[in-house]
């Protein structure tokens, strides 16, 4: 990681649901977060905007990075001439050359991973490997054969939108940014089912509005098919790792975090990439999904990303809603409201704090729910099964909670371009889920045989 501060000229913007408090003193997330300021760091940010000028106004633009509060707003970024597209392709050569279409102004290194036609092409660099080796090891190929500071990874097949690459370079201002994700959207109309609920909750998906990638920030998948690197982060991270296919760039976000860098997604920067075909195909691809997830999170790369049902508060909450405790819900809003009131306690008196408190809480409740519910539904749906078929009471409890979720995710993806309805979302989604836990409980039990030998 660098040790430079963030460049003089450099912009952050509060994001737009965080609230200004205490005559500016204190600003307000309503995902939990209260930060405080000193009078002279409140002066510094001016309509929401806080431009680094000295090291005071870098070190609070980092501070509000770091914490999710504000989001990077560069005046200038690195140019096309220090990047290098890197292509992996093995016997897709319409993809690659769709690809190459929309590639002009750049460097292009592609890598040729054992193809039986060798493949051949003008005005970019062609490296080969004479036997197929997989996708990690051609993007490694590429990234040791690039000479540019930054290297942009493209699958065959993928076409990124106008201006993809200035708006992924710009983040490369923050000296301390090691990976810059794009927002990857359908290639195509969709109009199978399967293909416009993949439009609207995709396997890999790695926020739903701009944000810092942290492994102990909500669960997130990167595609490895469209990214940018700072190089030498890269290198020095050991490039891809070939043992995780299906979550190539997950592994290589988690381990650039894990040593210092940040990692950014840009919704604004969009790649368009092509969905399954057919409705076995996109069930093999949330089932390999789930595997790759459970082996990663074996992984010191992952060591901060257990899984859901690893952690002992929404087991119990689980359970308890399985066992049908009427209790549970009551405990469940006294427990948050408990949390609420103690982050009320940070908020200025004269800024309603109890309304902030009400306002956390359900924050709080809303999060115990999509915890609980991907536990019972997803990570641990076997478990769900057995106990619905022996207790009515629990089968009545895990249909209401497999509805209740589908509704509010399919309200949550409102904005969605190509929507399903949503009868048909929530059948789709609970099938996701079944391929997804059923692959991550294949992935535990492989790693665990492994080990065992």
């Amino acid at each position: 990681m660098s040790t430079d501060r963030l460049p003089t000229g450099f912009a952050v913007r509060l994001d737009a649901r965080v609230r200004i408090a205490d005559r500016g003193l204190s600003l307000v997330a309503p995902f939990g977060t209260v930060v405080q300021l000193t009078h002279a760091e409140a002066t510094m940010i001016e309509d929401g905007v806080l431009e680094v000028g000295d090291h005071a106004s870098a070190a609070l633009a980092r501070r509000l990075l770091d914490l999710g509060v504000a989001h990077p707003r560069p005046s200038r970024g690195p140019s096309r001439a220090e990047l290098t597209v890197v292509i992996p392709v093995h016997e897709d050569t319409h993809g690659l050359d769709r690809l190459l279409a929309e590639l002009a102004g750049v460097a292009v290194i592609v890598v040729d991973d054992g193809s039986c036609v060798p493949v051949e092409r003008t005005g970019v660099t062609v490296i080969r490997h004479q036997q197929p080796f997989g996708a990690a090891a051609a993007r490694n190929t590429g990234l040791r054969a690039a000479t540019t500071p930054f290297v942009a990874f493209l699958d065959p097949g993928v076409e990124p939108g106008s201006l993809w690459a200035e708006a992924l370079l710009a983040h490369f201002a923050d000296p301390d940014v090691g990976l810059v994700v794009p927002r990857l959207s359908p290639l195509q109309s969709r109009r199978r089912w399967i293909q416009r609920y993949d439009a609207m909750r995709p396997s890999l998906e790695p926020g739903r509005r701009e944000c810092g990638l942290h492994p102990e920030s909500a669960p997130f998948g990167v595609p490895a098919c469209a990214l940018v690197v700072r190089r030498k982060a890269l290198i020095a991270a050991g490039g891809f790792d070939g043992a995780f296919p299906a979550m190539n760039g997950t592994d290589v976000c988690l381990r650039l975090v894990t040593a210092g860098w940040r990692v950014r997604f840009d919704p604004v920067a969009v790649v368009r990439s092509e969905a399954p075909g057919s409705f076995l195909q996109w069930m093999t691809s949330r089932a390999v999904a789930g595997s790759a997830t459970a082996k990663l999170s074996t992984t010191f790369s992952c060591s901060g990303r257990l899984p859901v049902w690893s952690r002992v508060w929404p087991a119990i909450l689980g359970v308890l809603v399985l066992l049908g405790v009427r209790s549970t819900v009551l405990g469940s809003l006294a427990l948050v409201l408990a949390g609420g009131v103690r982050l009320a306690k940070k908020v200025p008196a004269v800024e309603s704090p109890w309304q902030t408190a009400a306002t956390m809480g359900a924050l709080e409740f809303r999060g115990a729910f999509w915890r609980v519910s991907a536990l019972l539904l997803r990570h641990a749906w076997p478990l769900s099964v057995v106990a619905a078929l022996l207790s009515k009471r629990a089968r009545t409890a895990l249909v209401a909670v497999a509805v209740a979720e589908g509704v509010c995710d399919w309200f949550s993806r409102k904005d969605t371009d190509q929507r399903i309805d949503l009868p048909r979302y929530i059948l789709l989604r609970r099938i996701d889920d079944a391929a997804f836990g059923f692959g991550a409980l294949q992935g535990y039990l492989e790693v665990r045989n492994q080990r065992g030998h």
